[in-house]
């Protein structure tokens, strides 16, 4: 009996570093216009759900069930439930409570290329069946996560955290990893970078990998007509907090310089969206000013607008609060490979 109780903490402990933020696969890509080299998969891991048990026993919640894994055909839409257990002392309002995407360090709010219809919005997913009802402590609560598979192939992991919407805001407890294969496995030998970065000119995406697994999709803006931003391999060679612009008069948050082997630094780099400092009591917080320009706390961001189209001037941007979680998660020396 001893034995076989230790087997069983064993296959536990397996599932659980699995299922949650320890997911083990390697990415591989496979689009011919943009390959992304990936190792191949020691295994096929079905769709199934598997029993999920935390022993963080301070957190507001558990999570109870998720699929160990999910397989897309490039477009394809499939629904994963997740469900968690409330295990705090406090009683949840059903129409507050709410899956929220994150980024893998736990910053908020993270755009998702894989909602659908069936979300309130990009970052946001209602529960099943609560409206109007309360969720006790050690009650359950479940999410039909649907989920549509981007056309690149690839492995992606998508993350979640419950959070109060209008209440308490975001509950304590482990993140929500889903890990999602979209396509064939490649049979390739190199190894992945433990990070890296895919800038794709044709979507007007940019990827952020670990150890071969998209961790992040967001929009980004590349240089527009007689501006193109060059293709090519890339390393990130500075990170300076707030670089200007004295050609354009601009201030350009979270700058990362981008180098290559071949020609070195040539003026392109990634970056938020730039900005001017304007005095405050000419414009109205939040507003979208023409030319998709967005004013917030004495700055006037140029391009808010225009996240998803080649508008700029030959740099890569990403948007306000995104560049700057990147400009914290990838040190100098990141490869960056633009298509």
């Amino acid at each position: 009996m001893e034995d076989k109780n230790q087997n069983h903490k064993q296959a536990l402990a397996a599932v659980i570093s699995f299922a949650l933020l320890g997911g083990s696969w390697q990415l591989y890509g496979a689009e011919a216009a943009a390959p992304i080299r990936l190792k191949t998969l020691a295994a096929q891991v079905a769709s199934m759900t598997t029993r999920v048990v935390s022993s963080d026993i301070d957190a507001d919640y558990v999570v109870a069930t998720l699929p160990a894994g999910l397989t897309f055909e490039p477009g394809a839409t499939q629904t994963a439930v997740v469900t968690i257990q409330n295990t705090s002392n406090e009683t949840w309002d059903g129409n507050q409570l709410r899956l929220g995407t994150v980024f893998r360090t736990g910053d908020k709010d993270r755009w998702s290329d894989w909602q659908t219809e069936t979300w309130l919005s990009p970052t946001r997913i209602a529960p099943v069946g609560l409206v109007d009802k309360l969720i006790r402590p050690r009650q359950m609560a479940s999410f039909n996560v649907a989920l549509h598979a981007p056309e690149r192939t690839g492995q992606y992991r998508e993350y979640f955290q419950p959070v109060m919407d209008g209440g308490a805001g975001w509950l304590d407890g482990q993140i929500v990893a889903l890990n999602l294969q979209v396509g064939e496995t490649a049979n390739v030998a190199e190894a992945p970078q433990p990070k890296a970065i895919v800038i794709d000119r044709g979507h007007q995406r940019g990827y952020w990998l670990e150890n071969g697994v998209v961790v992040a999709s967001l929009p980004v803006s590349t240089g527009k007509l007689g501006y193109t931003t060059p293709a090519g391999e890339y390393k990130i060679m500075n990170h300076i907090e707030n670089a200007y612009s004295s050609e354009y008069e601009l201030w350009m948050p979270n700058w990362m310089a981008l180098t290559s082997a071949k020609y070195g630094f040539q003026g392109y780099g990634i970056h938020g969206l730039p900005y001017w400092r304007v005095k405050p009591a000419k414009f109205e917080e939040g507003k979208i000013y023409p030319g998709g320009r967005l004013y917030t706390n004495g700055r006037l961001y140029e391009g808010f607008s225009h996240l998803g189209m080649a508008m700029s001037h030959g740099c890569i941007r990403f948007g306000v609060a995104e560049s700057g979680i990147l400009f914290a998660w990838a040190e100098d020396g990141t490869p960056v490979t633009i298509i």
